[in-house]
């Protein structure tokens, strides 16, 4: 990151040059005495800011040294963390101190009835100037169902301790498995300030803590609990057994897949937000390109039991709007969206958007053009992750899935009428023929 951002200025400065006018004889000397100047300034400003943080880190760990030296009321042996913080786990007081270190001093704060759960269930993310990553520490003490989530700003330590139990709606539920806890992260990137040239990446952290034998997941960012919800309700609970999990985990873009194949079950995390989705709710999913549909696969039934689907341009497999010549026509592209359309009238589609940056992108210039090729490409793997859900999703009698709020349940004449309307769509569509169209009707309508 330093490198690019030296030779981004000292391109600056060439071309500011350059916008003087042509050069000769003396004055091509002096443009070169100007760049070398520039270039060993640059240098000398790189080598000096090295030289700091080296010392600093010195400082930092020679700090620690003898705070370990003069404080021996605290086991440290074992702890996570780096030179800028620790996290020290003490077994026979069944305490934690966390440690913020700076080269102006140390600050110390301790969490009572927490013991350390071993590395799987402990995890740090370090500062990092290169990628902007605020620094965080995420722990879980499954004996007490206690989830410690952090960060540090300055000296001040911000942290927060919760009660996974008192958030858990299936506490009371007698469990058959024993999957172990898990921890999962997810970087999002926005980027801003929007020439090529100048564009920033304005970079958040999420960790997602998964208890699979309870059927739960919490979302944190930046040292506080965002959320913690059951994806799974307390009567389907028990059907699962054994220790083997049964999640699956892929990041895409700026969201996390998080699969439960043995539920069917699909949960969605993204910058701020999460959605539940039963596998089995999925009617069709789409990909679009400014409001135009590039791609799409149906699910192969109706709720009356037609069999519809098909792929718009391509396969499972197909490159979603593929680069090979439609770059090459100047395009312009404001938005780049998957859309899952799902089986319910209260929440009738979710809808992801892939193109990570807050302008037009203009795929003539090159760097614009490497920009939509990688939303293409993670538009492309999440079409093809859905793709798989919906040709191996199953019809359940009764949801598995836990919302937040529970939908209201809408009167049997309005529920007949929403489904003729999505019948009416399909055939519009061109999915099902009018004889299709006729037959689920009438079953409908109980003709």
């Amino acid at each position: 990151m330093k490198i690019k951002f030296y030779l981004s200025s000292l391109a600056l400065v060439f071309f500011a040059l350059l916008g003087g006018g042509s050069f000769s004889g003396g004055d091509v000397v002096f443009f070169f005495t100007i760049i070398l100047v520039v270039a060993g300034v640059i240098l000398v400003v790189a080598i000096i800011s090295d030289i700091v943080l080296s010392n600093n880190q010195k400082k930092r760990l020679q700090m620690i040294k003898e705070d370990e030296k003069n404080s021996t009321d605290f086991d440290r042996s074992v702890f996570i963390g780096d030179d800028r913080c620790k996290l020290y786990f003490d077994a026979s007081k069944k305490q934690v101190m966390i440690m913020r270190v700076m080269t102006k001093g140390i600050k110390k704060v301790y969490i009572d009835d927490f013991e350390f759960p071993g590395q799987s269930l402990a995890s740090y993310t370090g500062q990092s100037l290169a990628s902007c990553t605020s620094p965080g520490f995420n722990v879980y003490d499954p004996t007490r169902r206690k989830l410690l989530t952090g960060t540090y700003n300055d000296l001040n330590i911000i942290h927060q301790v919760i009660s996974i139990t008192d958030k858990d709606k299936n506490k009371d539920v007698v469990v058959n498995s024993t999957i172990q806890p898990t921890f999962k992260t997810l970087r999002t990137t926005l980027k801003t300030n929007q020439t090529s040239a100048t564009a920033s990446d304005t970079n958040r952290l999420f960790t997602v803590f998964i208890d699979e034998s309870h059927g739960l997941m919490a979302i944190t960012e930046s040292g506080k609990v965002n959320d913690v919800f059951n994806y799974i309700n307390a009567n389907s609970l028990p059907r699962k057994k054994g220790e083997k999990s049964t999640i699956n985990t892929r990041e895409i873009g700026n969201y996390l897949f998080l699969m439960d194949d043995f539920f069917k079950v699909l949960v969605l995390v993204g910058p701020g937000y999460h959605e539940i989705i039963n596998y089995s709710d999925i009617i069709e999913v789409s990909y679009e390109e400014n409001g135009s549909q590039l791609y799409t696969k149906s699910a192969g039934r109706t709720i009356g039991g037609a069999i519809v689907g098909g792929v718009l341009m391509g396969g499972a497999g197909a490159v979603v709007g593929g680069l090979s010549g439609a770059s090459k026509q100047n395009k312009e592209i404001e938005n780049m969206d998957i859309k899952i359309l799902l089986r319910s009238t209260i929440r009738t589609s979710c809808v992801l958007h892939f193109k990570d940056v807050d302008r037009v992108l203009k795929t003539k210039e090159d760097a614009d053009r490497k920009l939509y090729e990688k939303y293409v490409k993670n538009a492309n793997q999440a079409k093809d992750v859905l793709s798989v859900i919906i040709d191996n999703a199953k019809q359940v009698s009764t949801p598995t899935a836990q919302p937040i709020a529970q939908p209201v349940v809408a009167p049997a004449s309005s529920s007949v009428a929403d489904e003729l309307a999505k019948l009416a769509k399909l055939k519009a569509d061109g999915i099902l023929t009018d004889e299709e169209f006729q037959a689920q009707k009438s079953k409908l309508l109980g003709l």
